[in-house]
């Protein structure tokens, strides 16, 4: 019977050394890899990336603006995303056009509700000008 004690009392130890030795191992390396995470430098956003997500937030906030009656503060908004349109296909030729193409839609929109129909007129000659 002291021997039967003796091997189960043996193998409940050795069990709990091994999962504690695992333990100690899953500890170790999860502070080995905090630590590379920290030293690594910040991934680096593609400009191409910043212009998109800037373009699209003025796309928002032109909308919202023209829908609130603040149509000099929209047109403002408008004007800056299709700049920031064009440079995106500059950076991307073959891509955004249709994007760069319904902003311009608007800006031409805003211009003309504003009274300012020479300059709608220019930019929707601009936008007819991009491929389809």
């Amino acid at each position: 019977m002291d021997d039967l004690l003796h091997k189960l009392v043996s193998a409940a130890l050795t069990g709990v050394l091994i999962a504690l030795v695992g333990a100690l191992s899953v500890a170790a390396r999860r502070r080995r890899v905090a630590r590379e995470e920290a030293a690594a430098p910040a991934p680096v956003e593609d400009r191409s990336q910043t212009l998109l997500r800037q373009a699209q937030q003025l796309d928002d906030s032109r909308d919202e603006l023209a829908a609130q009656g603040r149509q000099a503060e929209a047109l403002a908004q408008a004007r800056e995303a299709a700049a920031l349109w064009r440079e995106l296909t500059r950076l991307r030729p073959g891509r955004f056009h249709a994007e760069r193409r319904a902003a311009l839609g608007r800006l031409s929109e805003l211009l003309a509700a504003m009274g300012q129909g020479d300059q709608a007129a220019q930019v929707r000659q601009e936008a007819a000008g991009l491929s389809r």
